[in-house]
């Protein structure tokens, strides 16, 4: 194998803690006290080490189950370099080491992964230990440890046909095709050189090392299982780099589906099971993005909704020390050379995939603040607490980390690494990589995916180079202990102390006679209005396995259990209610009858799709931003398309006019007496198609009662000046027929996002204010805005210096609307924007405008996307609702520390440099990397000449030094919450932060409706937003999100699954509401995209 520095570039880590003073719910217990002494030592050689094999440090795993039938659950370690071990459970937390006794030490000289399943069907738990073989000093085949009743195991791979050769990381076992025996998903790992990546493609192009499905032949009379690999539709290539599988029943349809954890390059896999033996891989249909180097993942119910959440672990570290001198995210130029080749969106931080039930999923990861735990192995969602939700424990670590940016730097230039022998080299390059133990993250489940630290709080924080992790109620208490499998120390075993008077309940198997411990079944129990579901299925996290029972932490209620429910693999129910708590209980098979389900009613739905009656497609260019300036954190380019509707022919009915892209004309479709739509072809949109339509608004502009044309051009390609980057306005002759009217403006070449049309002096004609979010090549820079007054003939004149106050500071704009806040009978002004609070400007009565000082409003700056005006409350008085950036976003802001933009040109070549700083750990930081800060400027390279002095920063002036001075421009946001401001009167207004759901993801438009018709404002709120640098990562959670008001300002998140689908998923642009037909319908438009039609049920 080709020994090559670069390999060292391809690993890449992460860590967390918090502290309070609450009773620890666990305690680390010593060898002494427990009797279990595994220590899994790596001992790097000539011969084998991690510049021979990339996953030398991984580590081992452990898995947990009662192997004797006594009651207790016992452990088996495994070992990379030295005997696998088995430790019986003699009760109490006592162990005795049987290894050599039980005959299950192994042979292979590298083991990785373990589960533990019945495989021969007798009752008894077997062992199945992966290995690494046929490689190096890596000489071995899986093993399958046949249990013999008596404590003693008889090694079978062979005679089951399980004796796979190769790179296997983990096996799971499950009944895939539902025939009533265990089936068997073997994870491998490929070898190949990481760095050289192929067309995404060659995965379906199949290797005798990559991943193998084993079709159990048991029920068929037979001993041993088959390989069903490609029959099954399972992907088994060399790209595949399997660290982690998890099953797990992810669209309710009780068939057992997988998904694949890849490292490096090529995707996660997402196999939908079709009930019919073979598999749909659908991963990219389903899940927007997933972690880049997908190490453990697991597969559990975090919001008790009876849907199994994806937690996939990367490796972005928490301690920003350690993260600014980590390698991370993929250059621009390489993350979009990989999407060309057709992988996904992929980022380097752990994700937490909410499951929205109708087959989508959404990462809520930067949402939880479980994004970064290190260098993360072993995902677990389990009941830490017996609090009645499920917890998240991560193992991280790693024992050599070669993903140091200053020692790859160091390898590569070092003088004396150039002077040594291949073997001195090999071996320098191993003894000074570096060595960091950190705490592993424990995240408490408070409920709806608020996900708080508590690895120190619980006792869990003792720095560790952990891996393979598990749980079980080993002493038989009602809570659930962890053990964990490091390397270089001892294995933890952590008691749980939970409080005794939360109640439990836990349940054993007694299945049918292929399957006597019940794999797969699924449980349900219900007290009060909480329901939690759990499946038996045991292969979990990184190379582990859990025992085969289930556990239900219940809080702390003395009351009955309502109910519980079982669903065996084949469909078989049973039903028990009024049951007592803390105990265990056995579900057997033969209880249960077999009973079709009664579909559960969705909740009623307000809205639904409407069928689409135009063929509108917007197709934007591929223009990027980031090659003229690197560190705005999101490109300009894709801000539409824009919509204006309006009747524009007199007849009645509400016509559509969709923006084009640069290139695209823009298309009118005039709606005729059916309902129906027709496109009405139109030179004058084709002779200006090069323009890209940002903003459009119909409104008569000439007081001929008509309906005119105004649409603002952007796309932040051409510099502002040019033809292309002029608004435009067209006159439109009474019948739909439009013609441009350049002379009608003034030339405004900036990207007008924000337009408000009104008549704000009282002269009876409209006026219109366009505000600008960008000054072409210059991010941050305050661009310009425009006033226009119409002459009453259609001609408009800017006065925005005459008119509006202070206009040349208003900032960055995204939307403004015209409002009578105060009830003076005239028209004010809303704007807001990136960097910008929501700010309020008067009217004076004369179109003379001054901005309002308000506490409230100026205390929330922010990255607002959208504006909408309405009565909330039902007090007579506009309030404003204000789409923000949201809080499912890794940049973080708050009042007390905001994030901040630094503007200025620094190394004075005439390019400004747009420095964002935000807080980590109480320090304010440089968002960007310390390559893509020099790649930007420079000078930084001298100012700090290594990653560690980067990593040291302790804020922008230790970046800067005296270049940070009175000449920057400096921008604050402090909340990225998007929020309701209820209008108090007497120019006081009150902040609200809307649901959590309508955090998920920016809001980029709003439409307030009464939509459930109960005479209240509802919202409906349009999201989603991909342009943003692959460092900060696509905003692409959530598309669509219903809040439904109660007419005093509150608002509730309504069900709106059915409106979240693959359908409907996008990034929202523009929406407005339609009638067609007469009926009132909403219509949004995405980028890149068709338009999407919604209406009320």
């Amino acid at each position: 194998m080709r020994k090559h520095l670069l390999y060292l570039s391809l690993f890449i880590c992460l860590g967390c803690a918090d502290k309070s003073k609450e009773a620890p719910v666990f305690q680390l217990l010593s060898s002494s006290e427990t009797g279990l002494n595994f220590k899994n030592e790596i001992n790097s050689t000539k011969d084998f080490n991690i510049l021979e094999y990339l996953y030398f440090y991984n580590g081992g795993g452990v898995a947990a189950g009662d192997i004797n039938n006594d009651g207790l659950v016992d452990l088996y370690f495994t070992s990379n370099q030295a005997s696998n071990k088995l430790y019986l459970n003699k009760g109490d937390l006592k162990f005795e080491d049987v290894t050599d006794q039980a005959g299950v030490s192994g042979n292979s000289t590298w083991s990785t992964g373990v589960t533990m399943a019945d495989v021969n069907n007798d009752g008894y738990l077997d062992i199945y230990v992966s290995q690494v073989g046929d490689y190096k000093l890596a000489k071995g085949k899986n093993e399958l440890f046949i249990n013999n009743q008596d404590g003693t195991f008889s090694e079978s791979a062979a005679l089951y046909g399980l004796d796979f050769v190769g790179f296997s990381t983990q096996a799971a076992f499950f009944d895939y095709d539902k025939d009533g025996d265990l089936d068997m998903y073997l994870l491998n790992h490929s070898i190949k050189n990481p760095e050289v990546f192929t067309e995404a493609e060659s995965r379906k192009k199949a290797s005798d090392q990559g991943d193998k499905l084993f079709q159990n032949q048991a029920s068929e009379g037979l001993v041993g299982f088959k390989d069903v690999t490609e029959e099954a539709g399972i992907y088994s290539s060399i790209i595949g780099f399997g660290l982690g599988i998890a099953i797990s029943d992810i669209n309710n349809d009780n068939w057992p589906d997988i998904y694949v954890s890849n490292d490096f390059t090529e995707n996660d896999y997402l196999y939908v099971n079709n009930q019919d033996g073979t598999f749909s891989e659908q991963l990219e249909t389903r899940i927007q993005h997933t972690s880049r180097f997908s190490m453990g993942n697991e597969i559990a119910d975090l919001n008790n909704d009876g849907l199994g959440e994806i937690i996939t672990t990367d490796m972005l570290p928490s301690d920003p020390t350690i993260w600014k001198k980590s390698v991370v995210e993929d250059k621009s130029e390489v993350y979009k050379i990989k999407l060309g080749f057709g992988y996904g969106h992929q980022y380097v931080r752990n994700t937490l995939q909410h499951n929205l039930g109708n087959g989508q999923f959404s990462d809520l990861s930067l949402f939880t603040n479980s994004f970064a735990s290190d260098w993360s192995w072993s995902p677990l969602i389990f009941d830490m607490d017996n609090d009645g939700f499920q917890d998240i424990h991560i193992t991280n670590g790693i024992y050599k980390r070669p993903n140091d940016l200053d020692y790859l730097n160091y390898q590569s230039g070092a003088s004396e690494i150039r002077q040594k022998s291949m073997d001195e080299l090999e071996e320098f390059l191993i003894e000074t990589l570096p060595t960091l133990k950190i705490s592993n993250y424990t995240g408490q489940n408070l409920g709806n995916f608020n996900i708080k630290n508590k690895a120190a709080d619980w006792g869990l924080d003792q720095p560790s180079y952990s891996n393979g992790s598990t749980y079980a109620d080993l002493d038989n208490d009602g809570d659930l202990e962890l053990i964990i499998n490091n390397v270089a120390q001892e294995a933890f075993v952590y008691k749980n102390t939970t409080d005794s008077k939360k109640a439990y309940l836990k349940i054993r198997f007694q299945g049918p006679e292929k399957n006597p411990f019940g794999i797969g079944a699924k449980v349900m129990v219900r007290t009060g209005d909480q329901v939690m579901t759990r499946e038996n299925f045991n292969t979990r996290g990184f190379q582990s396995a859990t025992a085969p029972e289930l556990y239900f932490g219940l809080g702390k209620q003395s009351k009955k259990i309502d109910q519980l429910i079982v669903i065996w693999p084949n469909g078989n129910e049973q039903t028990l209610t009024n049951l007592d708590p803390n105990r265990t209980i056995t579900l057997d098979y033969k209880s249960a009858d077999r009973s079709v389900r009664t579909a559960q009613k969705p909740k009623t739905a307000q809205l639904e799709n409407l069928t689409l009656p135009f063929e509108f497609v917007h197709k934007d260019d591929e223009f990027n931003d980031f090659d003229r300036e690197y560190l705005m954190p999101r490109n300009f380019n894709h801000e539409g398309p824009a919509l204006a509707i309006a009747d524009v022919n007199g007849d009645g009915l509400d016509d559509v006019y969709f923006g084009g892209a640069k290139d695209q004309a823009g298309e009118l479709w005039m709606q005729m007496a059916n309902g129906e739509f027709k496109n009405s072809p139109s030179t004058v949109f084709q002779q200006l198609a090069r323009a890209e339509d940002v903003s459009s608004h119909f409104f008569d502009a000439d007081q001929d009662g008509d309906q005119d044309l105004y649409i603002s051009t952007g796309g932040n390609e051409f510099p502002e000046g040019q033809l292309f980057s002029y608004d435009r306005l067209y006159l439109n002759d009474g019948k739909g027929n439009f013609r441009f009217s350049p002379s009608a403006l003034p030339q405004i070449g900036s990207q007008g996002k924000a337009i408000a049309i009104e008549d704000i002096d009282g002269d009876g004609d409209l006026d219109v204010f366009v505000g600008s979010n960008i000054v072409s090549g210059a991010y941050g820079k305050n661009p310009q805005h425009y006033l226009l007054i119409n002459n009453g003939r259609g001609r408009f004149q800017n006065e925005i210096t005459q008119r509006l106050t202070s206009h040349e500071n208003l900032g960055m704009l995204n939307s403004a609307k015209w409002f009578d806040f105060d009830g003076d009978g005239d028209q004010d002004l809303v704007m807001a924007g990136e960097w910008t609070s929501v700010q309020v400007y008067a009217n004076n009565g004369s179109g003379q405008f001054e901005k309002l000082a308000n506490e409230i409003l100026d205390a929330n700056s922010g990255w607002w996307y959208s504006l909408s005006i309405a009565d909330v409350n039902q007090d007579g008085k506009p309030d404003i609702i204000a789409g923000n950036l949201g809080l499912n976003s890794k940049l973080k802001a708050s009042e007390k520390e905001p994030a901040r933009l630094y503007l200025n040109d620094f190394d004075d070549n005439g390019q400004t440099d747009p420095f964002v700083f935000h807080y980590q750990n109480g320090i304010e930081s440089p968002y960007a990397t310390r390559d893509d800060l020099i790649k930007q400027m420079a000078a930084i390279k001298k100012l700090h000449p290594d990653y560690g002095s980067y990593a040291a920063l302790k804020g922008p002036e230790d970046l800067l030094g005296d270049k940070l001075n009175e000449n920057t421009l400096v921008k604050e946001a402090k909340t990225f919450e998007s929020k309701v401001f209820i209008n108090k009167g007497n120019r006081n207004f009150e902040a609200i932060a809307m649901p959590q759901e309508a955090q998920y993801s920016p809001i980029m438009d709003i439409i307030a409706d009464d939509i459930n018709q109960d005479g209240a404002q509802d919202l409906l709120l349009f999201g989603n937003n991909f342009t943003f640098r692959n460092d900060y990562g696509r905003a692409d959670a959530k598309p669509i999100t219903l809040v439904l008001g109660d007419g005093k300002g509150n608002f509730t998140h309504s069900n709106d699954t059915h409106l979240n689908t693959q359908e409907n998923w996008g990034e929202y642009r523009s929406a407005g509401k339609i009638n067609i037909k007469g009926r009132q319908a909403y219509l949004a438009l995405r980028n890149n995209s068709a338009p999407v039609l919604l209406g009320n049920r």
